[in-house]
């Protein structure tokens, strides 16, 4: 009984010791940040964590380190995190990212949350699009914001490849081209506009605060994204910008644009009928209803008319399959066109009948 007893104490003991040192360090953490913000910056790269695995996460759910998992070290960068958006400060850090790259961050933000408190983000998106990307292809970031799918895939398609990364807003695209000099990546072509089904001018509605990346051609689409400004912006279509490029090929484009999803692939008929890319696009109904869209009408664009299939990140492996039948599609899809279905999930066999057999 007694040396039953001993490992469960020990292990008690450690726990009561950890969460002790877990409180003072937050505490100080926390004073650093709001009294003595150099030095706070530079506890806050102590702690920052390490360059994100490019290995999928069956079932990844937004910031389940600190707000599910509770783990230690990111609840003790969580601690910096909830300072800095409590006090409203703009705390600057810089982080490690994939393919030997670094991102510049504010600390209190959605972006943060994820790649600093964290240390991951979308990790089965990445590790398939790290899978699919060689070097010489040419990729497309359609809402780009602060760049990371955009670094991402520079360094995958190297200098021999091409990327073009779409940005309307003038405060995330700032962002962007600061993280594309600081990492000396020359072959991106930086567009600023949005994306749409025709060209025009459109009014972009930024949001403030902590979810400063859900900018929007329409209205948010959660209760708690206010409005911090909005700015008047250039629309084009895919079909012009890759036109105006000169570019041959795509290979790829990744589109999320906050429920906008449906009017750039109206703009994109021709690259999509004729360079047959794939996409990584966002599908979230309440964003594409509050631009007045829906999933199942861009499904049956993308299934009808354009001959797409829509592949799922499963939430037991990561890795892409076909959704189930009367399933929920993952928050993210991979839009595959059918005459390449073969390259990317296995069809079951079809056994020959009994009858067969017997003959």
């Amino acid at each position: 009984m007694t040396t039953a007893q001993g490992p469960i104490s020990i292990a008690s003991t450690w726990e009561r010791v950890r969460s002790g040192v877990g409180y003072h360090l937050d505490n100080m953490g926390r004073w650093l940040i709001v009294h003595a913000p150099a030095i706070g910056v530079a506890y806050a790269g102590v702690l920052a964590p390490r360059r994100p695995s490019l290995e999928p996460r069956p079932g990844w759910r937004f910031a389940e380190e600190y707000y599910d998992q509770r783990r230690w070290l990111a609840c003790r960068r969580g601690a910096l995190w909830e300072a800095a958006r409590e006090k409203d400060l703009a705390v600057p850090l810089t982080v490690r990212w994939h393919g030997g790259t670094t991102v510049d961050l504010t600390l209190g933000n959605d972006n943060s949350l994820c790649l600093y408190v964290c240390g991951s983000f979308e990790p089965n998106e990445f590790a398939f699009v790290d899978r699919f990307l060689k070097p010489g292809m040419s990729f497309v970031d359609v809402g780009a914001n602060d760049g990371y799918y955009t670094l991402f895939a520079a360094r995958r398609v190297g200098s021999t490849g091409k990327v073009i990364s779409v940005e309307p807003s003038s405060r995330e695209r700032a962002h962007l081209q600061r993280n594309l000099g600081r990492n000396g990546l020359d072959n991106v072509h930086v567009v600023a506009a949005a994306l749409g089904a025709t060209a025009g001018v459109v009014d972009l509605h930024l949001a403030h605060g902590v979810h400063a990346g859900h900018n929007t051609l329409g209205d948010f689409a959660h209760d708690d994204v206010v409005r911090a400004s909005s700015e008047r912006v250039p629309l084009e279509t895919l079909d012009s910008v890759v036109a105006r490029h000169g570019l041959s090929k795509i290979d790829m484009v990744k589109i999320d644009v906050e429920g906008g999803e449906a009017g750039v692939v109206a703009g994109a008929k021709t690259v999509l009928k004729s360079m047959r890319p794939l996409l990584l696009m966002e599908l979230n109904e309440r964003a594409l209803h509050a631009q007045h869209q829906s999933a199942s009408a861009l499904l049956h664009t993308l299934r009808g008319d354009l001959s797409y299939e829509i592949l799922v990140f499963s939430h037991t492996t990561g890795l892409i399959e076909r959704p189930a039948a009367g399933s929920a599609l993952s928050p993210n899809v991979i839009a595959v066109p059918m005459e390449r279905l073969s390259e990317f999930v296995k069809e079951p066999k079809v056994l020959p009948s009994p009858a067969r057999l017997t003959a």
